[in-house]
C-alpha cells in the first residue's frame, strides 16, 4: 500500500513537471475536485496535491482562459478576468490573493500521513481575509452568472475598457469645441471686416419738390406820358395865354415824376415847343391857326413780373449704411 501511494505521488510530481504552470487544485470543503488536465477521481488513494510555483506573467495570462482560470480557483466572469489582466495592479492583488490560499509545500510524509486529506481552509490567512473586490454593478457591465458585474472598487484600480469610451468622448467634445471656436472666430473676422469696408451714402426718401411761380402785372412806379389830338389852344385866343394852357399841361404831366424813355422824349419836346411859343409871343398877339401839339396825360408804368406760390419742398433724406457690398441698404 505504502509502495502504491509512493508511485502515485512520483506520478503526479512527474506530471507536474510536465504540465509546467498550469495545473493547480481547487480546495474544496471536505477535499479536492478533480483536476481538469488529469484523469484523477476524487478518492483518497487517487488524490494528488500539486502546489507548483507560478510566476505573476503565467497567473496573468492564465486568467483569460475560463478552464486555468477554474483550475485556480480564480472565482471571476470572462469579462472580469478580462479586466484584471488587463490592469497590471489588478492582477498583482488577485496574484498576491491566490498565493496566500496556495498552502506551503509539507515535505513528503512517511507512511499512513499520507492517506489523511490536507487540512480545511475555512477563511483566507491573516492579511489576506477576503478575495479582492470583484466588480461592483454597473450600468457599464451585464450580469452574469447571477451576480452584478462592474469596476473593481478598491483604490488604485483605474478601468481599462475596450475602446476607451471616456478618451473618446473627450476627443469629441475637444472636437465640437475646436469647432465652435473656429467659426466664432470667422466670424469675428467678417464682421470686423464688414465694419471696416462699411460704406456710408445719402439715400433720398422723397424727391425735392422744386418752387414755381405765377406771372403778374405790377406798376414800376415810373409814369408814362402820351399826347393825345386835342389843342389846348384855341383859334383867336391871345398867344400868351395859348402859351401858358401848354405850359400848365407840360408840368401836370412832365414836372416832379419819373418818366419812362418814351415820356422822356415825349416831355423833352413838348418842352422845346413851348420855348419856341415864348419867343414868338408879342403884344397883340393871337393864334390864327392850331399846330399839331395836343394835350398831355400822365398814366403809370405797367410791367410783368414772376411772383413764387410758395410751394417748394426740400428732398427727404437719411444716412444710409452699406456691409459687404450686399448687406443693409446698398445702392
Amino acid at each position: 500500500m505504502a509502495d502504491e501511494k509512493r508511485g502515485l505521488k512520483g506520478m503526479a510530481r512527474h506530471t507536474g513537471d510536465l504540465l509546467g504552470d498550469a495545473g493547480s487544485f481547487r480546495r474544496r470543503q471536505g477535499g479536492y475536485d478533480r483536476c481538469p488536465w488529469i484523469g484523477l477521481s476524487d478518492t483518497p488513494t487517487s488524490v494528488i496535491l500539486l502546489t507548483m510555483a507560478m510566476s505573476f506573467e503565467e497567473f496573468r495570462s492564465s486568467l483569460i482562459s475560463a478552464d486555468l482560470r477554474a483550475g485556480l480557483g480564480v472565482q471571476l466572469t470572462d469579462l472580469e478576468a478580462q479586466q484584471v489582466a488587463d490592469d497590471p495592479a489588478s492582477a498583482q492583488s488577485w496574484y498576491a490573493y491566490w498565493l496566500s490560499t496556495q498552502p506551503a509545500t509539507p515535505p513528503p510524509p512517511a507512511g499512513p500521513a499520507f492517506d489523511a486529506p490536507p487540512p480545511v481552509f475555512d477563511a483566507a490567512p491573516p492579511g489576506f481575509d477576503a478575495p479582492p473586490p470583484a466588480y461592483a454593478a454597473g450600468p457599464g457591465y451585464p450580469a452574469q452568472y447571477g451576480g452584478p458585474v462592474g469596476s473593481p472598487v478598491y483604490p488604485g484600480y483605474e478601468p481599462a475598457p475596450e475602446g476607451r469610451p471616456g478618451t473618446k468622448k473627450r476627443v469629441g467634445l475637444w472636437v465640437t469645441l475646436s469647432i465652435l471656436g473656429a467659426l466664432l472666430l470667422i466670424t469675428a473676422i467678417v464682421v470686423i471686416f464688414a465694419f471696416a469696408t462699411a460704406r456710408h451714402w445719402t439715400k433720398t426718401d422723397v424727391p425735392e419738390q422744386p418752387e414755381t411761380f405765377r406771372s403778374e402785372e405790377y406798376e414800376t412806379g415810373r409814369v408814362d406820358v402820351t399826347m393825345d389830338d386835342v389843342n389846348p389852344c384855341t383859334v383867336n385866343q391871345d398867344w400868351t395865354d395859348c402859351t401858358n394852357l401848354m405850359v400848365a399841361t407840360y408840368t401836370a404831366a412832365c414836372v416832379d415824376v419819373e418818366l419812362t424813355e418814351t415820356a422822356t422824349l415825349l416831355c423833352a419836346e413838348y418842352s422845346t415847343a413851348i420855348d419856341e411859343m415864348k419867343a414868338l409871343d408879342g403884344d397883340g398877339y393871337f393864334v390864327a391857326t392850331l399846330g399839331t401839339y395836343g394835350s398831355l396825360h400822365q398814366t403809370p408804368e405797367i410791367d410783368t413780373r414772376q411772383v413764387s406760390n410758395d410751394d417748394y419742398e426740400p428732398a427727404v433724406t437719411h444716412e444710409a449704411v452699406c456691409y459687404l457690398d450686399f448687406i443693409g441698404e446698398c445702392e
